[in-house]
């Protein structure tokens, strides 16, 4: 198994499928969503409409906490948890149901959980004949503890039954917070004995449970699952989570030219905080506003029929001969090249199925 390396707080490379669930609940509920994503340079509509967003655990912790501020008293974490498996787990629950054993989907978990969206660190655990699944807060927070192990045990004892039958139940479950107001929603999930202010987070089972075949086992299924979560977990590929919020913005308020000033008002930090964060990552903001323009005007040119003056306007210049040369400069052609050199690409491929 490759060594799994471990991203930082601030890198956006965690699906979002714990804040697309608990948004779902808010809005069940009739709460004002917007405001628990102000600073962070998220959109709720985003974590549901694009699958390429990714978010950092920063991030994630600022919406959570502001969720469980609006929502208090309330198993929020159990019903995040609970949703079907293919929305809590994903490619991983998939990938986990289709192998040979229980052993095989536990080693699977144990290497790829974060690709589920998993906000906290997995481990396992072996007593003689018991074992345990511990969960470890990335950072500690007491104000999101208890909602991170309620998302995370549920959905794990939702994939477990998915795989074992409804009718399975780990031997204890111990849980390092106080017993919270609506603790009887516990019993009736877990159906075991529930142990709180304990040491560690820990769903304990017996050993045994690991030779158990699978019956949805399906090897070819099993190999693209892992593939795609082995490519969700690339860190390559990451930002760090001021970036990847600065794009955001900037990608959804094109045409009125957001000025740096006005991105780091809408994060909530001052403008010297936002060039700092900038700068540690490597990155300046004019170099990400061109970058995030350059792609929507390829985008545009080469699948729209918008006029070269309308693709200027929807990226934010007033003017086309600016945006002519600001084009020539990004790409080393003018728009008016890209845009007959993709009709030829048309016609070629018109031409082939002729």
């Amino acid at each position: 198994m490759a060594e799994r390396r471990v991203p930082s707080l601030t890198q956006a490379v965690i699906p979002p499928s714990v804040l697309s669930g608990t948004v779902e609940v808010g809005r069940r509920e009739g709460r004002p969503i917007v405001p628990w994503f102000a600073g962070t340079g998220l959109d709720p509509t985003d974590l549901v409409t694009s699958g390429s967003v990714r978010v950092s655990y920063r991030q994630a912790a600022v919406v959570l906490r502001r969720a469980v501020h609006a929502m208090p008293g309330r198993p929020l974490g159990m019903r995040v948890g609970c949703r079907d498996t293919l929305l809590s787990f994903g490619m991983l629950g998939i990938a986990m149901r289709s192998c040979a054993t229980a052993a095989d989907a536990l080693t699977l978990a144990r290497e790829l959980h974060q690709a589920a969206g998993s906000l906290m660190d997995l481990d396992v655990e072996t007593f003689g004949d018991e074992m345990a699944l511990r969960l470890h807060e990335l950072r500690p927070d007491p104000e999101l503890v208890a909602f991170l192990c309620e998302e995370a045990l549920c959905s794990t004892l939702v994939v477990i039954r998915a795989m074992l039958g409804a009718a399975w139940s780990p031997t204890r479950v111990e849980l390092a917070y106080p017993a919270p107001q609506y603790v009887q929603e516990y019993h009736r999930l877990f159906r075991c004995p529930l142990r709180f202010d304990a040491e560690a987070n820990r769903l304990v089972f017996p050993t045994e449970v690991l030779a158990r075949p699978l019956p949805t086992h399906h090897e070819p299924t099993r190999a693209v699952a892992v593939e795609t979560c082995r490519r969700l977990l690339d860190l390559d590929d990451s930002r760090p989570d001021v970036v990847a919020s600065v794009e955001s913005l900037l990608r959804r308020n094109l045409r009125s030219r957001l000025t740096m000033t006005e991105t780091a008002r809408h994060l909530r930090i001052t403008e010297r905080t936002l060039r700092r964060r900038l700068t540690a990552a490597g990155e300046h903001f004019s170099t990400i506003r061109d970058r995030v323009r350059r792609h929507r005007a390829i985008t545009l040119l080469r699948d729209s029929t918008l006029t070269i003056e309308a693709v200027a306007h929807e990226i934010g210049f007033s003017d086309a001969r600016e945006f002519r040369r600001a084009y020539l400069r990004w790409t080393g052609e003018t728009p008016s090249t890209t845009r007959r050199r993709q009709g030829q690409a048309h016609q070629a491929e018109a031409a082939e199925l002729d």
